[in-house]
């Protein structure tokens, strides 16, 4: 037998197709689990989110009002979406699933791009098992777009400075997502920060004023403008929706609420909790490497991901203690500055052996077993949080997919009604408009006349007391408090 090298081994020589089908199965499987079965439920921001993009019409994008332009872009997917599928937990979550995808996958592009490709896949791998991504990739609002904004900007901004044959192209995609990622407030910090690396970054600044055509500016900056006219009208309309834009809060008293509350989202690693946003967001390795990449980011700022992140952090935090509710705009800056971190973590390692080819090789298991230990932590959060605390019935509404169930094992020509209190009259009517399990399904809040119309009634538990009749069945969630979510009456 001859002597083997490194690149001999099996693992070595299919390391980056292991890697890349990991990442695959990975998100396929997470995505999946995350968007049918955990929660499995809709909070308060999906369902007004779901009720808002319901009632949008497409022919009336210039005349919206200014409060409806912010997250258009989602909303008219989502419209689309609940069209096709009818208004369910599913149809209402379909689109953030799929934006999570691309957005996953340009991540992984994007990392490749920035980083050698053992750093790209570890990253990748480390950012969509985060409690975090989960939890927006499933969310049915418009939360998920703020990864998809800032992931495609910088991807496309980095192809421009590949100097391929497409770099029009692209000079051209570029401003059309940075004209949509403005329909999202805070997201033009992306695109400052972008700007501010074009005017000081030497090379990026030769790129863009120098060898870019003033023509091929020009019709980037029409396409901007054509997108971005609903959006330049409502502001015409309401200049107040600018400061939004920019996330300025209206009260500066609450600042140090605001503090208070992303030490408790970023650190609270002693009293962790769920909800509608588990805390805290990231786990304690992912906090470690982000701050081995800031000490990465800061040793070598002269480089242009170094700007980028320096300049988008610079601008985008102070307003993200102004409106701590828009954390996810932090995701794409925190995970780049994590794969900071693994980069430092592999070049510190290969500076220690040079010339040692197995040690460089084997000496990384640690590093496996870090990242492993990392990926495993996050998932488990995501999935325990999710699926065990008694808070999450609480903070998620989970009667839809309780009363869809029920209307399917009904005869086709029943006659059922559904009685809910006040409050919730809007969401049973867009249910009860798009379902298709039976002919006929009224939504109101008299239990007398729904029992008087109709051969069922479903009376929600709030609704209970004006009922003086026994129940012939309960519907009941999974909870050991308020389990008891619809009572069933039959002629």
């Amino acid at each position: 037998m001859g002597n083997r090298t490194v690149t001999d081994f099996f693992f070595y020589r299919w390391r980056y197709f292991i890697g890349y089908s990991v990442f695959g199965i990975s998100l396929a499987s997470l995505l999946i689990i995350a968007g049918l079965y955990i929660p499995g439920a809709l909070g308060d921001a999906e369902i007004h989110s779901a009720l808002v993009s319901e009632s949008l019409s497409p022919s009336q994008l210039l005349s919206l009002q200014p409060d409806q332009l912010l997250y258009l872009p989602y909303r008219l997917i989502q419209a689309a979406s609940i069209a096709l599928f009818g208004f369910s937990s599913f149809s209402i979550k379909l689109p953030s699933l799929i934006i999570a995808f691309f957005s996953a996958v340009g991540l992984l592009m994007l990392m490749n791009v920035w980083f050698k490709r053992n750093v790209a896949i570890i990253a990748s791998i480390v950012a969509v098992t985060t409690s975090h991504f989960l939890l927006v990739a499933q969310s049915g609002h418009s939360g998920i777009l703020y990864v998809f904004w800032a992931v495609s900007i910088l991807l496309t901004a980095s192809l421009i400075t590949a100097h391929g044959k497409t770099e029009h192209f692209w000079i051209l995609v570029l401003c059309a997502l940075a004209a949509l990622s403005l329909y999202m407030p805070l997201s033009i910090y992306v695109l400052i920060a972008l700007l501010a690396t074009a005017i000081f970054h030497p090379h990026v600044r030769h790129i863009v004023f120098r060898q870019t055509p003033k023509g091929i500016l020009a019709a980037g900056a029409g396409v901007f403008l054509v997108i971005g006219l609903p959006l330049i009208v409502g502001i015409v309309k309401e200049p107040s929706l600018l400061l939004t834009m920019f996330g300025v809060p209206e009260s500066w008293s609450s600042i140090p609420a605001n503090i208070k509350d992303l030490f408790q989202q970023y650190g609270s690693f002693y009293t962790p909790s769920s909800g509608a946003n588990a805390t805290p967001i990231y786990g304690l390795g992912v906090v470690l490497l982000v701050l081995l990449g800031l000490y990465q980011m800061f040793t070598t700022k002269y480089t242009t991901k170094s700007y980028i992140i320096s300049f988008w952090l610079i601008a985008l935090v102070p307003f993200v203690i102004f409106n701590p509710d828009f954390i996810t705009i932090t995701f794409v800056p925190v995970m780049l500055l994590s794969a900071l971190g693994v980069d430092y973590l592999i070049r510190s390692w290969y500076r220690l052996f040079p010339r040692n080819p197995y040690a460089r090789v084997f000496g990384l298991l640690p590093l496996g077993v870090l990242v492993l230990g990392i990926v495993v932590s996050n998932v488990d959060r995501y999935v325990y949080g999710y699926h065990y605390d008694t808070q999450i019935y609480s903070d998620f509404n989970f009667d839809l997919g309780l009363i869809n169930k029920t209307l399917a094992s009904y005869d086709k020509n029943t006659k059922v009604s559904l009685v809910v209190p006040e409050q919730d009259i809007q969401l049973y009517s867009t249910y009860a408009l798009h379902q298709t399990k039976i002919k006929q399904l009224s939504v109101t809040t008299s239990p007398a006349m729904a029992m008087a119309q109709s051969d069922i009634t479903l009376v929600a538990r709030d609704k209970k007391p004006e009922v003086s009749a026994v129940p012939s069945d309960i519907l009941v969630a999974r909870s050991s408090f308020d389990a008891d979510r619809f009572y069933v009456y039959k002629k």
